[in-house]
């Protein structure tokens, strides 16, 4: 499966009820794992089509090779 990741959603903070961020899912990604906001396990994503990325899957994205690659 290729991640979409221009694809706009945004990233959540679970425990706090707030949202972080805003944006393409290749900067949701950096933003959940550069844990500015706490650890990734207390976030999700929710895309624009209604997907929930939740934080396992998170970690697994930001493993995934050639993410840091920008995508006009």
């Amino acid at each position: 499966m290729e991640v979409e990741w221009n694809s706009v959603g945004t990233l959540k903070h679970t425990a706090g009820g707030y949202d972080v961020r805003t944006g393409a899912l290749r900067i949701l990604v950096a933003a959940a794992m550069q844990g500015h906001e706490g650890d990734v396990s207390r976030m999700h994503v929710e895309m624009e089509d209604g997907t929930v990325i939740a934080p396992g899957e998170i970690r697994r994205l930001a493993l995934v090779p050639g993410r840091i690659r920008w995508q006009d």
